[in-house]
């Protein structure tokens, strides 16, 4: 009976998928059957008992070839060498020979003066927001998961003994994916560290580092999994296989995370180790065949490896993570944004937001500025055309025809990935370009597609789709509410991250003759701002439906230095200027218009008071497109 019933709600979630995608060819850059990109249908396939229709799916699955010449020139990376240089030995031909034979390569220097990050660790949210309850809820469920369940399938692929049973869902032993949950584990656990300091969730992200180590180490050559080596020889013999370096970006991004956030050492050590083994898997591909076969591999999702690459390369310096980040840009997808095509419709959305992320890295590594126009180009574009009024991105993990949302309102949009990934890419921005609209991105796309995903405070039940379809609710999309030990959908991995790291993108530094820090989001939070020589306390009054203004008031704990600094706070486009107001100690400040910073420069005191409120008004937004 239970067999019978999945077979039916397989092939119930097949009829409503081809009807979701039925406006748009799916791509990959490939010819491949197009369905094929979705997580939930590659979930649903390997679960299906019906041999022949696997068979007839995956018959489809043929790749179309780049020249081996043209789709290596396309992916230069122009910065790397001196102008003086470009016709020597390193010319771009020989350093294409020098993969195939390995050698080093002239490293960039970091380029770009941008807006730096504040580090999680000087933020603490105020226990009176919405998001504090939020990130309560997520600590919970990260404290509830047993460590011996998360590297069950570790130890497994290394032979090491496995006590207890494994989890289930998408982290279940059967289920190709296995393994990525644990990396998104890694780098919540980081991130939740950095913003809480909770010293029970250090002990066992600490256990979770120990024990992949151990796997590591036993099995000898580098590797790191929760599935064996016989998945990669599947994807560079072109045999379908669903998406290993999917998840290898999940476990080294997790490992990075662990140093950078948490000072382990022994996990930045994995991490090397895990990149020396797929570099010269990568090296062994392209020697063996040419890098045409490897583009081909890159038909199946990668993640973001390469944006994990060239922040590895940050650490490192080594010229083989740059070399190897190179290889992970995608070119067939970057190419079409390079031209300023508006050709995403039909993409697997979340498939190509992370190598949009990575090219956003590789700017910020070599200073190419191809590549922030790129990002810039591609914002724009899912902005204007593929936007939801909730931020959100997507219909059934697809882009469907640009400006045609209304005629794709359905039960399964807005897939949570995608916002956790536009997230970076907003955020990105605005730290090169201090633009008030990718500020304001940010806090609609994280009001409403984060803040969204969790089921009150029950810890470990979230949403995969948020749906728009009149009359839907989320109990009712195709997923349903997730489990704590039953689901680990891939919008689960980001789920728990981002409720980590809900204090990393309200404020920003800039250096400068009076240093300074940008406020973008108003969010009850304390910031110690160490450059600054002082403490800013925001407190944010809850929103109520009979006071149409959101109230904000910053106060100051100064630490003695006499340092003259700049607030900048972030005046929303949806705002007014009629009823707006900020005060400082009492007395009236000009206020610039909507869609610009009110700039504060002065020494701080523990006497200061700085108030803003800001009209909050009913507004509507026509969907773009007709209705079904």
């Amino acid at each position: 009976m239970k067999k019978w019933m999945c077979s039916i709600g397989f092939f119930k979630f097949l009829l409503t998928f081809l009807l979701i995608v039925s406006a748009a060819q799916a791509k990959e850059c490939t010819n491949a059957y197009p369905e094929l990109a979705s997580h939930t249908f590659r979930s649903n396939l390997l679960s299906s008992k019906n041999e022949s229709y696997i068979k007839q799916i995956h018959s489809h699955n043929d790749h179309l070839t780049p020249s081996d010449d043209s789709a290596w020139l396309s992916l230069m990376p122009r910065k790397i060498l001196r102008e003086e240089e470009q016709d020597e030995l390193f010319s771009w031909a020989m350093l294409y020979r020098k993969i195939k034979n390995p050698g080093q390569f002239k490293v960039p220097e970091r380029s770009g003066e941008f807006l730096k990050e504040v580090s999680l660790h000087d933020v603490r949210l105020g226990s009176d927001s919405m998001h504090w309850r939020a990130q309560q809820t997520n600590l919970e469920y990260l404290l509830m998961l047993d460590v011996d369940k998360l590297v069950w399938n570790f130890r497994k692929t290394a032979r090491l003994p496995a006590p207890g049973e494994p989890y289930g869902g998408w982290e279940e032993p059967s289920c190709e994916l296995r393994g990525h949950f644990v990396g998104h584990y890694l780098s919540a656990s980081a991130l939740m560290w950095a913003s809480t300091h909770n010293e029970s969730l250090k002990e066992k992200m600490s256990a979770v580092v120990s024990a992949l180590s151990a796997c590591q180490k036993e099995i000898g050559s580098g590797y790191l999994s929760a599935f064996p080596t016989e998945q990669f020889d599947r994807l560079e013999a072109l045999i379908p296989v669903w998406a290993p370096y999917y998840t290898i970006h999940k476990i080294l991004a997790g490992l990075l995370d662990q140093y950078t956030y948490a000072d382990n050492a022994e996990a930045l050590r994995m991490t090397t180790w895990m990149v020396e083994y797929f570099y010269n898997r990568v090296q062994n591909v392209i020697k063996k065949y040419s890098i045409e076969r490897h583009w081909q591999t890159l038909n199946e999702e990668a993640g973001g490896m390469n944006d994990v690459l060239y922040k590895l390369f940050c650490i490192t310096q080594d010229p083989k993570h740059l070399m190897l980040a190179h290889l992970f840009d995608k070119p067939c997808f970057l190419g079409l944004l390079a031209l300023q095509a508006d050709d995403i419709s039909g993409f697997h959305s979340n498939t190509h937001i992370p190598i949009v992320i990575g090219s956003q890295m590789r700017y910020e590594v070599t200073g190419d500025q191809l590549h922030k126009t790129i990002s810039m180009f591609f914002m724009d574009i899912v902005n204007s055309s593929h936007t939801y009024a909730t931020g959100g991105t997507s219909v059934g993990e697809f882009w469907s025809d640009p400006k045609r949302l209304a005629s794709n309102l359905d039960s399964n949009t807005e897939e949570s990935c995608t916002t956790y990934n536009m997230l970076k890419v907003s955020r990105h921005l605005f730290r090169w370009t201090k633009e008030i609209a990718y500020a304001d991105y940010y806090e609609r796309s994280l009001t409403n597609g984060v803040l969204g995903i969790q089921r009150g405070t029950e810890p470990g039940v979230m949403i995969y789709l948020l749906p728009l379809a009149p009359g839907s609710s989320k109990e009712r999309s195709y997923h349903h509410w997730g489990t704590p030990s039953d689901s680990f959908w891939c919008c689960y991995g980001t789920g728990i991250e981002s409720f980590s790291k809900l204090g990393d993108s309200i404020y920003f530094e800039e250096e400068g003759k009076y240093p300074g820090v940008y406020i973008i989001q108003y969010i009850s939070s304390r910031l110690d701002w160490k450059s600054g020589q002082i403490v800013v306390n925001q407190k944010v009054d809850p929103v109520v439906s009979w006071d149409p203004y959101l109230r904000v008031t910053l106060t100051f704990s100064s630490k003695g230095s006499g340092l003259t600094t700049s607030l900048n706070l972030r005046i929303p486009t949806w705002t007014s200027s009629n009823g707006a107001k900020a005060t400082l100690n009492g007395q009236d400040l000009p206020l610039p218009s909507p869609g610009n910073f009110l700039s504060v420069t002065k020494t701080w005191s523990s006497d200061d008071k700085l108030t803003i409120q800001l009209p909050l008004t009913l507004r509507t937004e026509a969907i773009q497109g007709t209705f079904k």
